[in-house]
């Protein structure tokens, strides 16, 4: 870090120089490490924002979530401060984005609009490598290598039956019609939430991880109890055994099936358009000046909110609801 670079902070926010800092400073030479040193020594805020975004790039960060992380010590990417770049280029990158998307979407769904009302093939499967799926209800499934997913779909009930594997769920809401999976001989239940169901030689494992979800016994009569979880619950069901409900593992049951995206000065609204691939809950972006930050970092798909509660903490920019399943970002200044 040069003395340049120390005067150049002085036109940042705090947020925004210590983010840069991350980016660009080599903490291992030690004529940067004290000119590190005397920035922050400089004003408390200058420490506080260099410990925010030191939290922020932990929640990117591709290192193993049990490992502990030094990330003083550490030279990685983090968000970068808006740079100047014409509004209407951004807008224009986001047009392209979604209707790359729509293209990419459309023909899929044309044809699974009207599945048959029975399960008779698979429809979704995968081999040595983990896959997302979009249905055409708007839900999205991740299924794990080795596993396979048939859907059912009719105007009552969105159906899908775990032939074997494990698959994680975010299902978009439907009052009026239910998703149900159908696993080893069990009925899971859902209107709108996200949870991962298991099934292989060691039986049967649903961990819910958000919303509520019902499981039945397959033609079981309607006094038969049925099995309500609660967020961070997991029902077991091994072959010989007692059911059982138990606290589940809510951060492996999370991270298997995370993709990690990379972008390096990318604006705002192409990284939403991709982000919005893997998510049921869309971001939206209408104003230019949003459309236009300058992004860098490494992130986590399948959780936009938490995206965007990590990106106010450099930006002024905050989600605010925009309707079922849209979260707006918009300028806070």
């Amino acid at each position: 870090m040069t003395d340049r670079m120390l005067s150049d902070l002085q036109g940042l926010t705090p947020d925004q120089a210590a983010a840069r800092l991350l980016v660009e400073i080599d903490e291992a030479d030690p004529v940067e490490a004290a000119r590190l040193d005397a920035w922050l020594d400089q004003d408390p805020a200058h420490r506080e924002a260099w410990l925010n975004a030191q939290d922020i790039l932990a929640s990117f960060d591709l290192a193993d979530e049990h490992r502990e992380l030094d990330l003083p010590r550490r030279r990685a990417k983090a968000l970068r401060g808006p740079r100047s770049v014409a509004p209407w280029l951004a807008v224009a990158a986001c047009a392209v984005a979604a209707v790359g998307l729509a293209v990419t979407l459309a023909p899929w769904k044309a044809e699974q609009a009207a599945p048959p009302a029975a399960i008779q093939s698979i429809d979704f499967e995968t081999a040595g490598l983990q896959r997302l799926f979009p249905m055409p209800d708007g839900s999205k499934a991740t299924l794990a290598p080795g596993s396979a997913l048939d859907l059912a779909y009719t105007r009552g009930e969105r159906r899908a039956r775990l032939v074997r594997g494990q698959a994680y769920f975010d299902v978009a809401h439907d009052a009026t019609r239910p998703f149900v999976v159908e696993a080893e001989g069990r009925l899971v239940t859902a209107l709108g939430t996200r949870f991962d169901v298991r099934s292989d030689s060691e039986g049967l494992r649903v961990t819910l991880l958000e919303g509520s979800v019902r499981i039945d016994i397959a033609g079981a009569s309607p006094a038969q109890a049925a099995v309500v979880l609660r967020p961070g619950e997991e029902l077991l069901v091994a072959p010989g055994k007692p059911e059982v409900v138990r606290r589940a593992d809510t951060v492996s049951a999370e991270t298997w099936r995370e993709i990690r995206m990379v972008f390096d000065d990318k604006p705002l609204c192409e990284v939403v358009a991709e982000l919005n691939r893997y998510a049921v809950l869309q971001l939206v972006i209408d104003d230019p000046r949003v459309a236009a930050l300058r992004i860098t970092g490494q992130f986590r798909t399948g959780d936009n909110a938490r995206f965007a509660r990590s990106l106010a903490k450099l930006y002024p920019v905050r989600g605010v609801p925009d309707g079922p399943g849209r979260l707006k970002l918009v300028r806070t200044d």
